[in-house]
């Protein structure tokens, strides 16, 4: 009794043709496997810079370069915008068509109060069927499309046709007149979407810019812990010089066993010195490490890395305030960040006028009908009771589908479904509640363009400060250095004392440790410049486009 309208099901599946098996499985298979996505995958970290031994001679740039692809933070940030890729596709769904099948088989015995039922009691077997087909279109329109049948087998005897095979097909087109006219409610999620992606875009380069300002810091910080440790090494020997002089004299009776101690502890003093200074620049290249690789263990690396600061200009004077200012309000990512939340709530506010209207759906439609079956004649002339059959005419499905084909039956639609809510207040709430989004994030876009006004006025009094320090200390070296020379000249001929050269090391030393420090200063605040203005990206020609797609796959 099923096969038929299991027919009827394979001939509308295939209506287009039979598909072949590897496109029946590739159908299939988005109804039981997993989509197929791309991927952020790390790889091994490539070999840069120059190698000597078991040192590793890095540039800037290959330090960025290399942050940039095996950053973990940075990788994972590259996710946010393949996810909201499918935020787009979520919003197109809507306009995905669905097929639909139904089916239901019915049997009902019911006894009979009148002769006229057609039996004492009347059994019937009913059994439905139906097929349909839903597109919707971006211009708030719908289109549908259904085939449905029934077949019922009756005991009563005043039915002619048993079973009874009826079929119908519909055309239906509806389309909002008002509310959703000419912009599906999918439309603003879409346009959503897409803003989105380019916010994902925009917050990946912020994310990088801050990664690379890291990686700038950290890799002049290990700049200043190398020349911090050959400060320190140059100390020491400098004690140990003093110290075999001092023991040389004390054997020969010209030095007191006190300044042999003295420059024993010195020595003592500056090695402890010595080992912080290396073992913090074990750390702090354990830092960049991390920065730079997806290691777990920063000891992992290529090996010991020695900054290559040759190719660095710190000499360099920044722009005026008011074309590092322009230049921050085209290139940094909040402000497009900003603009980009203003279109959303202009979007948001588009919606809620949308809303605002009335609902008037314009409905239309189109009816084709067909009956079937097998025709039992009966002859009433001896009563109504029971009557004899005196013929049947063989008939069935194909019957029905001949008369649907043949548009002997039909019928139209033409309607109006209108509906006005009395208080719109939902409508006019969020409609309200746009309107002051909108305003508070245009205020918000006000208040980045004052924060970057102000980090890069800050930056700029950095650099005027770090330029000032690092000439007051270099003058600060030469005069030290003229002080140490004429104590190493008064204690070599016995006027000057152990400690008065010790104290006049120690404040060579020191100058020389504040140089190191204020140049170092100075280039991190030039880089501060540029991470403030938004150009850390041009600066290493780096493609936004290139850097997003680096490790998909």
């Amino acid at each position: 009794m099923l096969r038929r309208p299991f027919a009827a099901c394979l001939l509308v599946v295939s209506f287009g043709g039979v598909l072949p098996l590897k496109a029946q499985s590739e159908v299939l298979s988005r109804y039981r496997q997993d989509e197929s996505v791309a991927r952020v995958e790390i790889g091994s970290v490539r070999s840069v810079g120059r190698r000597v031994d078991s040192r590793l001679y890095l540039t800037e740039r290959e330090a960025v370069e290399l942050a940039l692809e095996n950053n973990l933070d940075v990788n994972i940030e590259r996710h946010t915008r393949l996810a909201r890729q499918w935020d787009i596709r979520l919003g197109e769904a809507a306009y995905d068509p669905v097929g639909t099948f139904g089916f239901s088989w019915d049997r009902n015995r019911t006894p009979a109060a009148s002769v006229l039922q057609g039996g004492a009691s009347v059994t019937d077997i009913l059994t439905d069927y139906t097929f349909g087909y839903r597109h919707p279109f971006r211009m708030g329109s719908s289109l549908e499309v259904s085939f449905a049948g029934n077949r019922n087998r009756t005991t009563n005897f005043f039915s002619s046709l048993v079973p009874a095979i009826h079929t119908r097909f519909d055309v239906t087109f509806r389309q909002d007149l008002l509310k959703g006219f000419g912009k599906a409610e999918a439309e603003y999620d879409i346009e959503l979407s897409r803003n989105n992606v380019d916010l994902s875009e925009q917050e990946f380069q912020r994310l990088a810019i801050e990664v690379i300002a890291q990686v700038q810091d950290q890799f002049w910080e290990l700049e200043h812990s190398l020349k911090d440790v050959e400060v320190k090494q140059k100390s020491l020997e400098l004690a140990e010089t003093i110290y075999r002089q001092n023991q040389a004299r004390f054997e020969v009776g010209t030095a007191s066993r006190l300044e042999v101690v003295q420059t024993e502890a010195e020595v003592a003093s500056r090695r402890e010195e010595l080992i912080r200074a290396q073992f913090s620049y074990r750390r702090v290249q354990d830092q960049l490490v991390k920065l730079m690789t997806s290691h777990r263990d920063p000891r992992e690396f290529l090996g010991d890395i020695v900054p290559d600061a040759s190719a660095v200009d710190s000499s360099r004077d920044p722009e005026p305030f008011d074309h590092l200012l322009q230049l921050a309000l085209e290139l940094r990512p909040e402000i497009r960040q900003s603009d980009l939340t203003i279109a959303n709530r202009q979007v948001e506010l588009r919606r809620s006028r949308d809303k605002l209207k009335p609902s008037l759906q314009l409905v239309a439609g189109y009816q084709q009908f067909g009956l079937g079956g097998t025709e039992i004649v009966r002859d009433f002339s001896q009563g109504f009771v029971n009557p004899p059959i005196v013929a049947v005419n063989p008939g069935g499905l194909w019957d029905s589908f001949s008369q649907v084909l043949s548009a002997d039956y039909y019928g139209y639609l033409v309607g109006f479904d209108f509906q006005i809510p009395l208080g719109n207040t939902e409508a006019r709430s969020r409609n309200a509640q746009a309107q002051i989004e909108i305003n508070r994030a245009r205020l918000q876009k006000e208040a980045v363009q004052q924060s970057l006004g102000l980090e890069i006025r800050d930056t700029l009094t950095q650099i005027e400060m770090n330029k000032a320090r690092l000439e007051a200390a270099e003058a600060a070296v030469v005069a030290a250095r003229e002080r140490l020379d004429g104590e190493q000249a008064r204690f070599e001929v016995g006027m000057g004392t152990t400690r008065e050269l010790i104290e006049a090391q120690r404040d060579l030393l020191q100058a020389e440790s504040v140089v190191v420090r204020a140049r170092i200063d100075l280039i991190n605040s030039q880089n501060l410049l540029d991470k403030a203005v938004g150009r850390t990206f041009r600066r290493y020609n780096i493609s936004l486009a290139e850097a997003l797609s680096a490790n998909i796959r």
